[in-house]
């Protein structure tokens, strides 16, 4: 008999598990750590750029750190090191084998620093060099997740979560393509279209399509599993995933050619589904099961901070406000409040679940694990969340404003509470709590 035909029905099922199941832990760990430290140089690259943007001056180097800090060495990097673990869980199928991702995501972050470094000094080189990177592993990591999205539907396993996972990956095909054209542009003119449109465009199709629309679409799974809730109503959530994701085409075609009806459209279209999602999240408050720790509070918090932006955006499609005074705070509400936000709250959650998973989880029930809830960083939390709310409102007040000094301070306050975050991820990787005691044994028999 071959060795496949002696495994027990329960070696099988372990066998299944692995199958399915993420990288080594120090992968998606080792990722979201350096795109926690990515989060303080974007936080300090906004406080270097805060009075230019309270100002109105939204072009220039530090700007432009700040964006790519933000979208790519940060959120992106940390959106795709957390879904090698979780899009297994969603779906049940692997993303891809560990020496493919880690090129894939270290394309991704080192090309992101390089790409942010060259837009700040102006250096063609490191532009080519770093949207090389980036279009290079975003593309391969992109491959990965549609191979795995077409495996679940064969199989059944997709879902409504694996379904925005799709959408959310063909926004990112999109916003690889459209950057990768702007870098090519930057080095040797060639595009005829209006520069600040065509960044609109992309910024739309980022921070609606790729970021928030995979933020919405895990936030069905992961919220209410984080926060231990049962009985929760999910259709608001289906629904608010659904008009987010048609918002995009409508917000990003009216932002390339001007089209003020279309931009109308989609910025109704993403209140719609920001109330929607506001619904989903308050029915997983009241039927969660422990206190609100860091990811539902950043959740409440973003998709409320997305509602604004999406409702300024409506009012200045319809002539209400100045498109140009209202560009910049919307960018940042949905950048900073939605984005990187709910990323750095969900940080607080995922990082211990990794390594409590990678390192103690074979300790379970015989003594030496510590608990996962011993791994939640609750003070550092608690002021994470204490100084980001605070720095955000200051922020966009400043901006939108014209406050320089306010902008800056709510600028610095976000340095601090990015600070928290990455010292947050340190101790619990690096750390070694105290191990629970071991299950009491029944006496032997006598």
């Amino acid at each position: 008999m071959s060795a496949r035909g002696r495994c027990t029905p329960g070696a099988r099922t372990l066998e299944r598990q692995r199958a399915v199941g993420g990288p080594p832990w120090a992968l998606p760990s080792g990722a979201l750590l350096a795109a926690s430290m990515a989060q303080v140089a974007g936080a300090i690259a906004l406080a270097v750029a805060a009075r230019d943007l309270a100002s109105g001056a939204v072009y220039g180097s530090a700007s432009l750190v700040t964006a790519h800090l933000y979208g790519l060495a940060f959120l992106t990097l940390a959106i795709l090191g957390a879904m090698l673990q979780l899009v297994p869980v969603v779906i049940r199928q692997s993303v891809a084998g560990p020496w493919p991702a880690a090129g894939a995501v270290t394309g991704v972050g080192l090309g992101g620093v390089l790409l942010a470094a060259g837009l700040g000094t102006g250096a063609a080189g490191l532009i080519a060099a770093g949207g090389t990177l980036v279009v290079a592993g975003g593309a391969l990591i992109g491959a990965f997740l549609v191979r795995a999205l077409w495996r679940a539907w064969r199989a059944g396993t997709l879902g409504a979560a694996g379904a925005g996972i799709a959408l959310a990956t063909t926004w990112l095909w999109v916003v690889l393509a459209m950057g990768g054209l702007m870098a090519a542009n930057r080095v040797e003119p060639f595009l005829a279209t209006d520069r600040l449109r065509l960044i609109a465009a992309h910024a739309a199709v980022a921070l609606v399509g790729w970021i928030g629309g995979t933020i919405v679409a895990v936030a069905l799974k992961l919220g209410p599993m984080l926060a231990l809730a049962h009985g929760h109503p999910v259709a608001p959530g289906t629904w608010a995933m659904a008009c987010w994701n048609a918002s995009v085409p409508p917000l990003a075609l009216g932002l390339l050619v001007g089209a003020g009806p279309l931009v109308a459209a989609g910025a109704a279209l993403l209140t719609i589904a920001c109330a929607l999602a506001l619904w989903f999240t308050i029915g997983v408050l009241r039927h969660r099961r422990r206190r609100a720790e860091a990811p539902i509070a950043h959740l409440v918090l973003g998709t409320a901070v997305a509602g604004g932006a999406a409702v300024a955006g409506l009012l200045a499609a319809l002539g209400a406000l100045d498109p140009l005074e209202v560009a910049v705070p919307v960018a940042l509400a949905l950048m900073v409040g939605l984005g990187a936000g709910v990323t750095s709250g969900h940080l607080f959650k995922v990082v211990p679940m990794l390594v409590w998973t990678g390192r103690y989880a074979h300790l379970a029930g015989i003594g030496g694990a510590p608990k996962l809830a011993d791994l939640y960083p609750a003070p550092l939390a608690t002021a994470e969340v204490a100084l980001f709310t605070p720095g955000l409102a200051a922020l966009l007040a400043g901006v939108a404003g014209g406050v320089g000094w306010l902008a800056l301070a709510g600028a610095l306050a976000l340095v601090a509470a990015a600070l928290c975050v990455v010292v947050a991820v340190l101790v619990v990787v690096a750390g070694r709590p105290r191990p629970a005691a071991a299950p009491l044994r029944p006496a032997p028999a006598a």
